[in-house]
């Protein structure tokens, strides 16, 4: 198929996740969405179906193209493009998949939780071949992919959102709501929504569908957001969309988090449980600045945030050839990426260095890790992603890509001197 303005092309979308928790995006018009059938029926949270409906696909790893050849829901079995939504935590990754004869896409969902996510679809990217690999959540991982040989590469991010359209609130209730998980899985997020219970500050914490969501979002004045560990969630762009005013964690220099949605202007940041308290208590006073700033980013979000731009920005890339914005959305625009491809062939050890240390910073709420002297520097610079992790070295730090001008990285970074016993207690040492 060329181009994407004669016709909508004809789209096989496999989406693991219950629609009714992440509902799968419309790619096309004429797409046909595939989900594992315990998934298929959602938990019950009152997502109305798209267009289409679902076609129910086998749990677990499954022969993809023999499934449709053979399925009776599918009449047509011919397709444009293959697409593969799969995250570290998913079981079910469908084979066979370039005996369609068209262009496969691989979407990564979450790469910043589970045991080995990141190695878990470069595996299956290995395995599938396939011809071009984005990222929703975490364009601080694409140079990963990078390193291990992908050459068509974007970052589309939240493409998977599916928003629900809300009227514009003036008036508003003067307090935080918060709408998510909490538990063991998302152990700081339940640290600070604490926090804020114990310092006696107005908060809703709701268990709601998406619907009952954007209601909460549109009327209360701070809609409180807690990343799971670094990445952009899809609750940023959910809040905005309905009006809310976003008061979420500042993620790293590498996330695309600044570029996109600007601390300030559209948004604000915190960094630590006192900072959340200070400038939650700041916006309770100061209400119509949390109001501006949450106009200002629901007039902005139909023009630059709705994921039918980066929906079109994909099918412009496959059909098209070319990557619109590609200062932005393409991988070389992050500062390490040269120097983690030039590095390649130390891509395991690396890995095997990163992926434990993420899980710890997950779980820990600040990080210290000592790299010994002689540590190459990429592994340094792999490393300084994790937003609340603090570099200790032995000697000058080896900057390998002028880390040091990004933001939040030079206070990140400490030389150690003296007698080892002065030095701090570390939770990681390389």
């Amino acid at each position: 198929m060329k181009g994407t303005k004669a016709a909508a092309p004809r789209i096989l979308l496999n989406w693991p996740a219950p629609p009714d928790y992440i509902p799968p995006p419309l790619l096309s018009d004429r797409q046909v969405t595939l989900c594992p059938k315990a998934r298929a029926k959602g938990f019950g949270l009152g997502f109305v179906n798209f267009t289409g409906g679902l076609v129910e696909c086998p749990e677990g790893d499954y022969d993809l193209y023999g499934f449709v050849q053979q399925s009776e829901q599918i009449a047509d079995k011919e397709f444009d493009l293959v697409v593969i939504w799969t995250s570290s935590f998913d079981s079910s990754n469908p084979f066979n998949t370039k005996k369609f004869g068209c262009p496969t896409v691989l979407l990564a969902g979450d790469t910043h939780h589970w045991e080995f996510p990141i190695n878990h679809l470069l595996a299956y990217w290995a395995t599938e071949g396939f011809d071009y690999v984005a990222t929703a959540y975490n364009r601080h991982h694409l140079h990963w992919f990078a390193a291990a040989g992908v050459e068509n590469l974007a970052w589309l991010p939240l493409i998977s959102m599916r928003p629900v359209a809300h009227e514009w609130v003036e008036v508003r209730e003067n307090q935080i709501v918060f709408i998510g998980q909490q538990g063991s899985r998302h152990p700081r997020r339940s640290r600070l929504v604490q926090a804020l219970k114990e310092a006696d500050l107005p908060i809703l914490i709701k268990a709601a569908n998406r619907i009952e969501a954007a209601e909460r979002f549109a009327n209360s004045l701070i809609s409180f957001n807690c990343s799971q560990n670094a990445d952009l969630n899809l609750r940023n762009l959910e809040v905005i969309s309905a009006g809310g005013f976003l008061l979420t964690d500042r993620l790293s220099f590498a996330s695309g988090f600044d570029e996109l949605l600007v601390p300030g202007t559209y948004c604000d940041t915190y960094d630590s449980e006192d900072e959340l308290l200070e400038k939650v208590r700041y916006y309770l006073d100061h209400p119509q600045e949390a109001i501006e700033i949450a106009r200002r980013a629901y007039q902005a979000f139909d023009k630059q945030w709705h994921p039918r731009h980066r929906i079109q920005n994909l099918l412009d890339w496959v059909f098209g050839g070319e990557l619109p914005e590609p200062f932005r959305y393409s991988p070389r625009s992050e500062v390490r990426h040269f120097v983690s491809t030039a590095n390649s062939h130390l891509i395991d050890t690396r890995l095997a260095v990163y992926e434990p240390v993420q899980e710890l910073h997950r779980v820990q709420e600040r990080l210290k890790v000592f790299l010994s002297r002689g540590c190459p520097g990429v592994i340094a610079a792999d490393l300084l992603d994790l937003p609340r992790l603090e570099l200790y070295g032995e000697g000058s730090f080896v900057d390998p890509c002028a880390l040091l001008q990004q933001r939040g990285v030079a206070e990140r970074v400490h030389e150690l001197t003296g007698e080892p016993a002065s030095w701090p207690v570390f939770d990681v040492a390389v």
